[in-house]
């Protein structure tokens, strides 16, 4: 019998070993693992605050204040730009009326070479028929020189009203050249820009709306997340319960070899030994029941966080594509139609350039024609003049004087036939004059400096643009993180699929170390009472005390010394996990 009872208490001894060895390895392991699916928990937390901080700055890159500013700048140079074809039309039409004049000018030229043509005639008729007048032979040659001094001075005018009608000829070119150019190219660029500062304003409510649902539903989860964070308390609950148990079994080792325990005779023993084991089996079962409920609690909880994770994945993916795609990507439309109006710009400054330089040079042209119509008619009052007093040495010389008389008096009349186009062609410049003038003018709305606003308003959109594409790379690696992130973490907080079996284990051995027997240690309590009040001071969770007392008695004062104990440890408790959340 004796070798019996050895024999049991050593397999009972092994088995103890075991199931402490057993709840050693559980209790390293819930540690392990919760401190990792809590740090997973806290990183999943962070990486949600990240993208809402990355939705925010989309949402901000352009807020309705600047995107507004921007518009209106836009359409107050959009304004501009409309009115150019019809600026550069009005200017086409002023070249065309220089030219106009200057075909007119030609023709008074013209006649005015004819008259010249006719004095010179005269003139050397004069030389003929004054051959043998001493009075008429300086007179001839100083005439014939005065003449010719007409006809080379016509013959300058006409170089220099052709050189100007070559000018007005490449303005009318290029002229009509921007008038194409203005056709093919502002209505478009117009009706883009018109377009897109109108859809801007409303792609930007709709981004703003879709990121407000991905931030509703990430702080949604974060709300979880909270939660979540809150039930994992279980680990640190179920640590502690692993190590009352294994403290009563330490505490019921050291009390038998004490001289209270050793003052219990051997049924007393046995009893006391069968009560302590079935009160860690129901502690155990307790424990593994307490735990199995929370952790199914945690992985229906994180499980709802893989179809938040795709929601936001899903209205990522349509934020990116509506501020990526070539068709919706409205900066990057704008950005095109803007640079287009840019190059626009630049040519209009060009062109303009080129018109003002030819109207100045007209304007110069037309004064120095003035100048050279003076000339002529200084010598064509030279002319008259002589003339007139070679008419008055021939009456002095009576009959043989008559024949230059004759010449001298059709001299003169010819000499005043250069009045009337000389007269014609000074009305022709004073037109160009207020021609050019009014060329002046329309060139000013040629020579306005779009370049300016455009590049501002460039800069801000490619501004924009690159914060909009930096933020949509960084909510597309940031969202697809936080799937990958939620999806393992779901993997990382089952904990009843890791850790069940242990404790299954561990409660069919603590089943076994019971003989199941009725263990009633009523009959000698008092002599356990300090026992039984160091097991009872154990715990932390009303639970455990109410199991304890269906197995151990567990008296008034007992129970008031370990309730300051147990609101202790919760504190504790509550400590720990406000230290994890925050």
């Amino acid at each position: 019998m004796n070798a019996m009872l050895k024999a049991n208490r050593a397999y009972d001894t092994d088995r103890q070993i075991e199931f402490n060895s057993k709840l050693t390895a559980a209790h390293a392991r819930i540690e392990k693992r919760f401190l990792d699916g809590g740090a997973v928990l806290v990183s999943v937390m962070e990486m949600l605050n990240d993208l809402i901080g990355i939705l925010d700055g989309i949402t901000g890159t352009l807020d309705q204040g600047t995107t507004e500013d921007t518009v209106a700048g836009l359409r107050r140079t959009i304004k501009d730009l409309a009115h150019l074809p019809e600026i550069e039309s009005d200017r086409k039409a002023g070249f065309e009326q220089l030219s106009t004049m200057c075909v007119s000018t030609r023709g008074h030229i013209e006649d005015i070479h004819e008259t010249i043509r006719y004095l010179k005639t005269f003139a050397v008729t004069v030389k003929i028929a004054g051959a043998g007048l001493a009075e008429f032979s300086g007179f001839a040659d100083e005439i014939r020189e005065r003449i010719q001094s007409g006809a080379d001075e016509v013959s300058r005018f006409g170089a220099n009203l052709e050189a100007m009608r070559l000018q007005l000829t490449d303005a009318r070119t290029f002229s009509s050249k921007t008038l194409s150019d203005f056709g093919s190219t502002i209505p478009s660029i117009i009706k883009g820009l018109n377009e897109n500062s109108a859809r801007i304003v409303e792609q930007h409510r709709e981004m703003a709306e879709i990121a407000g649902q991905v931030k509703k539903i990430a702080q949604g989860v974060q709300g979880k997340i909270a939660s979540t964070l809150s039930n994992l308390q279980i680990g640190d609950i179920t640590r502690q319960r692993i190590e009352h148990i294994q403290s009563t079994l330490q505490l019921l080792n050291e009390f038998v070899a004490s001289p209270e325990g050793e003052a219990l005779d051997h049924d007393e023993q046995a009893v006391l030994r069968e009560a302590v084991l079935q009160l860690i089996s129901a502690q155990m079962d307790e424990t593994a029941a307490d735990f199995q409920r929370d952790c199914a609690k945690i992985f229906n909880s994180i499980s709802s966080f893989t179809d938040d994770a795709a929601r936001i994945l899903s209205l990522r993916d349509e934020l990116v594509d509506r501020s990526s795609n070539g068709d919706k990507n409205v900066l990057s439309l704008m950005e095109k139609d803007i640079v287009e109006a840019c190059k626009l710009a630049e040519r209009v400054k060009g062109s303009s350039g080129e018109a003002d330089s030819v109207v100045s040079s007209v304007a110069e042209s037309a004064k120095e024609l003035l100048r050279g119509i003076e000339v002529l008619r200084s010598i064509k009052i030279d002319i008259h003049y002589m003339a007139l007093n070679s008419n008055l040495r021939c009456s002095k010389l009576g009959e043989a004087g008559r024949s230059v008389n004759v010449v001298s008096g059709e001299m003169r009349i010819f000499a005043g036939k250069l009045e009337t186009p000389a007269d014609a062609i000074v009305e022709e410049l004073r037109g160009v004059e207020v021609a050019t003038q009014a060329l002046v003018e329309q060139g000013q709305g040629l020579s306005k400096n779009f370049s300016a606003p455009l590049n501002e308003a460039l800069e801000s959109i490619q501004n924009a643009k690159s914060r909009m594409e930096h933020g949509t790379q960084a909510l597309a690696e940031e969202g697809q993180a936080v799937f990958t992130r939620i999806s393992a973490a779901v993997v990382n907080l089952d904990f009843e699929s890791e850790l069940g079996a242990t404790f299954n284990d561990c409660c069919n051995i603590a089943a076994q170390l019971s003989e199941g027997f009725q263990a009633d240690v009523s009959g000698f309590a008092d002599k356990i009472e300090g026992f039984a009040s160091r097991v009872y001071k154990l715990y932390t969770m009303a639970h455990e005390r109410e199991i304890h007392v269906r197995y151990l008695p567990a008296n008034n004062s007992s129970s008031q010394a370990s309730a300051p104990a147990a609101a202790s440890a919760q504190a504790d408790d509550d400590d720990l996990f406000a230290d994890a959340l925050f």
